[in-house]
């Protein structure tokens, strides 16, 4: 059973937003993440003293229109209707996507906090360490649009002269490797343009930005952004215990 489900809005919400602009989580997958969400909201839409100190921190937050019960296409006529977190689609509006999914804090798992088990906070704990995590509090868990670069490496390359891995394996060993890759390389990987996209002509670098300017741009962006982030966390009027919280970049 799928995650995430492509939502079609009736008609656009506001002018500038397309139909895509949201997307839909299954809620049997994010159970732990609506009060998050509903309380943020519920911040964000009460009167400006109740979110004092939050605002900067808040304004990072995906945008959240609340759960829907929402048919799936395709399904059969007596199949009960899907029960969705709505949230901003990162894809709407690109034609091919590169994000980075990252993970923050040094530790990502607490036993009884969201339900976690002991048990399964100490398997994460154990992950902590020998990843990313450990080294520079964050870790790479998740690319998308990776560059032909990346695409092609292989953590089991030595392994195929004695037999040849599973599907299941060669995902879960690519994963580790990006969970465990410092955050140089993965900057490195999210600007390389020197394969995709495909050379620009004369006349189009007249009017249009090359794929090394664009990429100059998005890291300047970036790093704007995260410092502002930081400095956001900072003026929070308290601590928040966020473990296992992500940012895309």
């Amino acid at each position: 059973r799928p995650f995430f489900f492509g939502l079609q809005l009736s008609e656009p919400l506001a002018e500038g937003r397309s139909l895509e602009h949201y997307i839909g989580k299954d809620l049997s997958h994010a159970r732990d993440e609506v009060s998050f969400y509903e309380q943020a909201r519920s911040l964000l839409q009460g009167p400006a003293h109740a979110r004092r100190g939050l605002q900067p921190l808040l304004s990072f937050l995906l945008d959240y229109a609340g759960v829907a019960s929402c048919p799936v296409e395709g399904a059969h006529p007596n199949e009960a209707p899907n029960d969705l977190l709505v949230m901003r689609n990162m894809r709407d509006g690109c034609k091919k996507l590169r994000m980075l999914d990252i993970k923050i804090g040094e530790k990502t798992a607490s036993a009884g906090w969201q339900g976690k088990s002991r048990m399964a906070a100490l398997k994460q704990d154990c992950l902590d360490v020998l990843t990313n995590s450990k080294g520079e509090g964050f870790r790479l868990e998740g690319f998308d649009g990776p560059p032909p670069v990346l695409r092609s490496m292989d953590p089991l390359l030595d392994l195929l002269k004695l037999h040849a891995p599973k599907e299941d394996v060669k995902k879960k060993a690519f994963r580790f490797m990006l969970q465990r890759m410092p955050a140089a390389e993965v900057f490195m990987h999210l600007v390389d343009v020197h394969q995709e996209p495909r050379d620009m002509s004369e006349e189009d670098l007249e009017t249009l930005r090359a794929p090394t300017e664009a990429a100059e741009l998005v890291l300047h962006e970036i790093c704007s952004r995260l410092a502002k982030l930081a400095l956001a966390c900072r003026q929070c009027p308290a601590p928040q215990k966020w473990v296992g919280s992500s940012v895309a970049l």
